[in-house]
């Protein structure tokens, strides 16, 4: 669970929704196998919004591409990607995708940032769909302000200083949704948890991320890893 967001974040009025990551990637994959950092037309969004959501195998579709323009090799969801029960919880709404075009910025900063309007070129502000990634400031707000001051920027947000308390931590070389703003390339999070940017033909890991629709509920469970919540709607 990455938290609960207003409409401020998704775009449904007066609605408060839930959104989680999947705890483990599916892989490396190309972010836009087209190089252009612009969520609605990347190929990675066909790939999730499409193949992953309907739990299909995409590995030798058109969108199934990891570094540099090659064939990722295993886009292969029938087992792994949305089953039917689970896909009437998902709710589609709209992703902001406004950018940044530098690194110094804390995740309250870049927070505001990605709700706005700097763009690269004339790439849109937002797009709807069911499924997205994870932004920077997601990323950054899930380090307690006790462990991590919120003051301290994302490009030195390091496991020794930050990171190190999140539990978003520890993929390795992932992808988040955020774009930079003056030139054709995404953030994402290295390694050690520091931020930076990659060209989008590049391949990183990728963790589907999603808001459950307003009428889903907790049926059982604690939301503990021994006891984890029962969803049902």
């Amino acid at each position: 669970i990455i938290g609960v967001f207003g409409e401020e974040s998704h775009g449904q009025s007066g609605q408060n929704l839930v959104k989680i990551i999947r705890t483990n990637s599916i892989g490396g994959i190309s972010w836009n196998k087209n190089g252009v950092n612009d969520w609605s037309i990347a190929s990675l969004n066909q790939l999730l919004n499409e193949v992953y959501l309907n739990s299909e195998n995409g590995t030798d579709g058109e969108y199934c591409y990891g570094y540099d323009n090659i064939p990722a090799g295993n886009c292969d969801y029938t087992e792994t990607g949305i089953k039917d029960f689970y896909r009437p919880m998902i709710k589609n709404v709209i992703w902001y995708l406004g950018g940044y075009g530098g690194y110094g910025a804390t995740t309250e900063e870049f927070y505001g940032f990605e709700r706005g309007t700097k763009v690269y070129s004339e790439n849109p502000t937002s797009a709807n769909g069911y499924i997205g990634l994870m932004y920077i400031s997601d990323f950054g707000y899930s380090v307690l302000s006790s462990s991590c001051a919120r003051t301290t920027n994302l490009s030195s947000y390091g496991k020794s200083t930050c990171a190190g308390e999140s539990w978003l931590y520890g993929q390795g070389y992932e992808w988040t949704l955020t774009p930079n703003s003056v030139i054709r390339e995404v953030f994402y999070l290295l390694s050690n948890g520091n931020l930076s940017k990659e060209h989008a033909e590049d391949g990183s890991l990728v963790r589907p991320v999603l808001y459950l629709d307003s009428s889903v509920y907790v049926i059982d469970g604690n939301g503990t890893m021994a006891d984890p919540y029962i969803i049902g709607m």
